[in-house]
C-alpha cells in the first residue's frame, strides 16, 4: 500500500492536485517512516512548492537512509541552490561527485553555485566538465555563458549562448542572454531580433524579455 499511495500522490502532484498529491505521501510516510522513495518524493514536493525547509527535513532522512545516494545529495543540494544558500549546497555536490564522479548535474549545479557566489572561474571548471560529459547539457551552457560574460569575454559568452539555441530552439533563456551579449557589444540589430524570438516564444510575458 505504501507505494500505491507514493505513486498515486506523485501522479496527483504532476496534475496540479497538490491537496491530494501531499495527502497521500503523508499516509506513505505515516505507514513507513523509513521509506526511503517516499520521503524523496515528498520531498520532492515540498522542493516544487518553495517549502525548502520542509523539502530538505525529508531529504536529510533519505540521505540518513541512504548516505552513499549521490541522486539524493545533488537533490539536498539543488534545495539548498534555490533557497539561496549555495554555499551550504557545494559540499552536497562534492559528496555526489566522489561518489559518482559522471554525475553531469552534480558538476553542472556546482558549477552554478560558484557562479552566484562570484566564483566565475571556479564555475567554468565545473561547466567544462558537465558539458565534457554531456555536450549538450544546455542549462550549463547558458551558465558558462553567464560566466564568461560576467569575465567579459563577451565572444565566448555568445558562442554557449548559440550552441544552447542550436540544442534547444525554443530555450527562451539562451535568447535572452544572447540578446543581452549583443547589446554590450553594440549588436543592436542581432540583440533585438533575439528579444524578438523570445517574445514569440513566451508572449504572455513579454517584460522578462528585455535587454539589461
Amino acid at each position: 500500500m505504501v507505494a500505491v499511495y507514493s505513486t498515486r500522490g506523485v501522479a496527483y502532484q504532476k496534475r496540479g492536485e497538490n491537496d491530494l498529491a501531499i495527502a497521500d505521501l503523508d499516509l506513505a510516510v505515516k505507514l513507513d517512516p523509513k521509506n526511503a522513495i517516499t520521503l524523496r518524493s515528498r520531498g520532492d514536493f515540498y522542493q516544487a512548492q518553495g517549502e525548502y525547509d520542509r523539502a530538505l527535513q525529508d531529504y536529510n532522512q533519505v540521505i540518513a537512509i541512504a548516505p552513499k545516494n549521490a541522486e539524493i545529495l545533488v537533490q539536498r543540494g539543488n534545495t539548498y541552490l534555490v533557497s539561496g544558500d549555495p554555499m551550504r549546497a557545494v559540499p552536497d555536490y562534492d559528496q555526489a561527485i566522489a561518489l559518482n564522479p559522471q554525475s553531469v548535474t552534480a558538476y553542472a549545479n556546482r558549477g552554478e553555485a560558484y557562479r552566484v557566489q562570484g566564483e566565475d572561474d571556479r564555475a567554468i571548471q565545473d561547466y567544462n566538465f558537465a558539458l565534457k560529459l554531456d555536450p549538450k547539457f544546455t542549462s550549463a551552457l547558458v551558465n558558462r555563458g553567464l560566466a564568461e560574460e560576467n569575465k567579459g569575454d563577451l565572444p565566448r559568452a555568445i558562442a554557449d549562448f548559440t550552441a544552447a539555441i542550436k540544442v534547444d530552439s525554443k530555450m527562451i533563456s539562451a535568447y535572452d542572454e544572447r540578446a543581452n551579449a549583443y547589446e554590450q557589444t553594440g549588436a543592436h540589430d542581432r540583440a533585438a531580433a533575439d528579444v524578438a524570438a523570445a517574445i514569440k516564444l513566451d508572449p504572455t510575458n513579454p517584460d522578462l524579455h528585455r535587454l539589461r
